[in-house]
C-alpha cells in the first residue's frame, strides 16, 4: 500500500507526527515493534507534561495511543529492518513485508546501549539486527543472540528453529530462560564480537564462543542501521530547524535527535517533522505550501 507519510517510532514523537500528519489528511502509517515507548512506560511519575500535572508513563503513553487509534493511521506492529529511495519516495521493509511512502518521520528514539566491539565492523557480515530475515542464513551453524529486552525471546527461539545451536545473552532482568534445549544461556556480557571478514566467534567473560553470528535485539537499532547514508552527529541523527535530515523526503524528531530527552520535547518536534513532511510534498507534488 502506498503512503503519503510513513513514521518509524511509536513513542510520543511518532505518535505525535502520525496524528498530525493525519489530521492534514494525510495518509499515514506508523510502524511500531515494541509496544509504544516501554522507557517512558517506566516513568512512576511525571508531574511537568502541562495539562496533566501528575500521571503514570504509562497512563500519559495509553492516552496519546488511544487518540491514535481514533485517526485514520494504519499502525503496523513489526520492527523496521531496511529503508531504502525508490525514485521519488521510499520503500520500507520489516520481516512481513514491504510498503511504499513518499516521505519519512523518524521518530526511533534512541539506543542508551553502547555498541559492542566488533558490532559496528560485522554489521551485514556475521552481526544482525533481525533473526526473522537472517536467521535462515545460519542453518546448521552456532549463532549468538544478545538481548537487552524481553520482547526478543520470541526472536531468540525462532533462531533456535533455523540454528544448530544459540548460545543466548540475556542483558536484562527477570528473563525466563527459553524451553528450547539447543539454547544455552550465559550470563556473563559479551565484551567482543571477533572476527576477519566476517564473525567467527564472541567472547564474554573469560570464555570464548565459536559462532558464525551475533544477533543483537535492542529496543532501538543503531540509528543509521536501516538508512545507510544517514548523517549522525554523536548519536544522534542530524536535523535542521525544520527537521530534515541530510535525506532529501527523511525527516525526524524526538529524541533521537538529541538532547533533552523529555516528553514535551519529543511530541513537539514530533509535530514539527510531520509539518515539515507535509510541506515536502506540497511543495514537490502540488506547488502549495502549508
Amino acid at each position: 500500500m502506498d503512503y503519503d507519510i510513513a513514521v518509524i517510532g511509536g513513542g510520543p514523537a511518532g505518535v505525535s507526527a502520525a496524528i498530525t500528519a493525519a489530521s492534514k489528511g494525510r495518509k499515514v502509517v506508523l510502524f511500531e515493534a515494541h509496544g509504544f515507548s516501554p522507557r517512558l512506560r517506566s516513568v512512576a511519575q511525571i508531574t511537568d507534561y502541562m495539562g496533566i500535572p501528575d500521571i503514570s508513563g504509562t497512563a500519559l503513553m495509553d492516552i496519546f495511543v488511544n487518540h491514535l487509534k481514533q485517526m485514520e493511521v494504519d499502525i503496523i506492529e513489526a520492527k523496521i529492518i531496511s529503508l531504502r529511495e525508490v525514485g521519488e519516495g521510499f520503500m520500507l521493509g520489516t520481516p512481513h513485508g514491504e510498503y511504499s511512502a513518499d516521505s519519512v518521520v523518524l521518530a526511533t528514539g534512541i539506543s542508551r546501549s553502547t555498541l559492542f566491539p566488533g558490532e559496528k565492523e560485522f554489521l551485514g557480515k556475521g552481526v544482525s539486527y533481525c533473526a526473522i530475515v537472517d536467521a535462515d542464513k545460519y542453518k546448521g551453524k552456532s549463532v549468538a543472540a544478545i538481548a537487552t529486552v524481553p520482547d526478543a525471546l520470541e526472536e531468540v527461539e525462532f533462531l533456535a528453529e533455523q540454528c544448530e545451536h544459540v548460545f543466548f545473552f540475556p542483558l536484562y532482568s527477570g528473563f525466563v530462560p527459553p524451553k528450547k534445549k539447543n539454547i544455552t544461556v550465559v550470563l556473563d556480557k559479551p565484551t567482543e564480537i571477533t572476527g576477519t571478514d566476517k564473525v567467527t566467534g564472541l567472547r564474554a567473560g573469560d570464555d570464548f564462543y565459536s559462532v558464525k553470528a551475533a544477533f543483537v535485539f535492542r529496543a532501538s537499532d543503531p540509528l543509521n542501521s536501516f538508512l545507510p547514508g544517514l548523517e549522525i552527529r554523536g548519536r544522534s541523527i542530524y536535523v535542521d530547524d525544520q527537521a530534515q535530515t541530510n535525506i532529501e523526503g527523511v525527516f525526524a524528531g524526538g529524541d533521537c535527535t538529541g538532547q533533552p530527552w523529555q516528553v514535551n520535547r519529543a511530541a513537539g518536534q514530533g509535530q514539527k517533522a510531520a509539518l515539515s513532511a507535509i510541506r515536502y510534498l506540497a511543495r514537490r507534488d502540488e506547488g502549495i505550501d502549508y
